[in-house]
C-alpha cells in the first residue's frame, strides 16, 4: 500500500508540473499595459508577460514608468492552461528580475 501510494504521488507530481517551462533572458523595459508587462530582446522582438511574483512586485514596482527603458535579465515560467472554451493559453510569469549594474 505504502508503494502504491509513492508512486500516485510521483504520477500526480509529474502531471501537475507538466506543461511548465523556465527559461532566462535579458531584454530592455517597454513598460506595463492592460495587465502586460512588455519587454524588447537583444533582438528586437517584444516579449509579454501575464504575471510577476509577489517578490518581484516588492523589488521593482513594473506598473511605474520608473524603469521604462532599463536593462535586465529575466527568470521566467510558462504554463499550459486551459480557458473557459477549453482552449490551450500560455501564461507567463516572472519570477526573477535583476537589473545588471
Amino acid at each position: 500500500m505504502k508503494s502504491l501510494l509513492i508512486v500516485l504521488f510521483v504520477a500526480v507530481s509529474s502531471f501537475t508540473t507538466f506543461g511548465q517551462d523556465t527559461g532566462t533572458m535579458n531584454a530592455t523595459y517597454e513598460g506595463y499595459s492592460n495587465g502586460i508587462y512588455s519587454f524588447t530582446d537583444d533582438e528586437g522582438e517584444i516579449v509579454e508577460f501575464n504575471n510577476v511574483t509577489n517578490e518581484v512586485s516588492s523589488k521593482y514596482d513594473l506598473t511605474s514608468q520608473k524603469f521604462v527603458g532599463r536593462q535586465f535579465s529575466i527568470t521566467f515560467t510558462v504554463d499550459s492552461e486551459l480557458d473557459e472554451d477549453d482552449e490551450e493559453i500560455q501564461v507567463s510569469t516572472i519570477v526573477d528580475l535583476l537589473m545588471p549594474e
